[in-house]
């Protein structure tokens, strides 16, 4: 036997030592980008955050499928905040300590999203909300480290189904019933102030507040049908109460008697398990955030099968909205070239989605994407099993939420 050269021998031990030190890096350059996703999971309002948990793991599917982002796979870890501040706090902290976690996103609670807001400033850390409503998080309390990728509830309370009505109907008397608390007041000042710019000579002949929580709505519905007012506004009423107070008002007959104004009545989560023949907002003029029934789009469709795959039932606003934020993180990484924070906040600043509800800028100033709201009447139609947007009318971008001038305003009065 030829004895091995001394050649042969450090050559073998070159790429022994090679082998060695290439695959910690690849293994390093393979280390997943994770986003911490932090919703109600449980309880209530579960079915937001269940919906928008698949509509986030499918795009995280997607993106991984096509190879990942710059080369690392994309992972969402979820967790559940209870809907309690101090919850949700703790497992945003321990999603970056423990998990590493490069972003968080997600809430459908404001008090949630805002304790996570105040600690990511700290931390400097991205926090991207796909539901939490409050106009505060990107307005007056808005900072570098906070984004949402969803409406915004005064402007989308208010404003929305100020503009809605003043293109459809420009009903001149309006009776006005709200929940009794801060958001149901702010909605309604945000509609009378939108609506009366649009049609000058409106009023508001009665204002009524019903208790946080009620559900016997019969005297409330009373003074609406005997108010000489030609259509109602429900300010701030929603999910169970605005099921109790549709169910009480379509008994009453007061659907037929006048037009009436709902907001949020064209998402779906409310109204998906009423079936036809049941009591429904009939004739509603109402906004919604994914009609995805009216959006001709073959990505949006294949979105809907996925979705309908994983949970079996229709896919939320959320859902659509989790799905974007997870592209939108791809994009800036890409322009990023890594997940440097503050790089990547640099690169969301001003970014047009492409999304399959339309391009979608990133306002830079308050960090607030232009999601469109979609108007129409209540209805049913052969399509889908429960009342929706069946004649969708119209479709708003930016001029239905604050301008930054007028955000501008609300932070210096802070």
């Amino acid at each position: 036997m030829r004895p091995v050269s001394i050649f042969v021998v450090i050559t073998t031990i070159l790429i022994v030592l090679t082998i060695g030190i290439a695959a910690p890096l690849q293994a390093a350059e393979k280390k997943p980008v994770v986003v911490g996703f932090i919703h109600s999971m449980s309880g209530a309002m579960s079915m937001y955050g269940i919906s928008s948990e698949a509509g986030g793991q499918i795009a995280v599917e997607e993106i991984n499928a096509a190879g990942g982002i710059l080369g690392r796979p994309l992972k969402m870890i979820t967790r559940d905040d209870k809907l309690n501040p101090e919850v949700g706090l703790r497992e945003a902290k321990d999603l970056l300590l423990s998990e590493k976690a490069d972003f968080l996103s997600g809430t459908i609670s404001s008090a949630v999203a805002l304790a996570i807001s105040n600690h990511v400033k700290r931390e400097k850390k991205i926090f991207i909300v796909n539901i939490s409503q409050s106009s505060s998080i990107t307005e007056e309390n808005g900072h570098r480290y906070i984004f949402r990728i969803d409406t915004n509830a005064v402007p989308y309370w208010g404003y929305a189904p100020a503009i809605a009505l003043a293109n459809t109907w420009k009903d001149k008397k309006i009776v006005s019933l709200g929940f009794d608390y801060e958001t149901g007041k702010n909605s309604l000042k945000a509609f009378k102030e939108k609506y009366f710019q649009l049609i000058p000579d409106a009023k508001i002949i009665d204002e009524l507040w019903a208790p946080l929580g009620t559900t016997d709505f019969t005297a409330y519905i009373t003074k609406i049908a005997n108010s000489g007012a030609d259509a109602f506004f429900l300010s701030c009423i929603y999910g169970g109460g605005e099921l109790a107070f549709t169910k009480q008002a379509y008994a009453f007959g007061l659907y037929d008697k006048m037009h009436a104004i709902q907001h949020c009545a064209g998402d779906v989560e409310t109204w998906h398990g009423v079936k036809k023949g049941e009591p429904y907002p009939k004739g509603t003029l109402a906004t919604g955030r994914f009609p995805f029934w009216a959006i001709d789009d073959p990505k949006s469709k294949s979105f809907v099968e996925k979705h309908n795959k994983k949970v079996s039932f229709y896919p939320s606003y959320g859902a659509m909205n989790q799905y974007v934020i997870m592209y939108a993180l791809k994009a800036a990484i890409e322009k990023a070239g890594g997940v440097d924070t503050e790089k990547i906040i640099n690169a969301l600043e001003n970014m047009n989605l492409d999304t399959f509800v339309g391009k979608i800028p990133i306002r830079a100033y308050d960090h607030q994407a232009m999601m469109p709201t979609w108007y129409g009447i209540m209805d049913f139609s052969p399509s889908l099993p429960f009342p929706h947007l069946a004649k969708t009318q119209g479709v708003m971008g930016e001029e239905s939420y604050h301008t930054v001038e007028q955000i501008k305003k609300l932070r210096q009065q802070k």
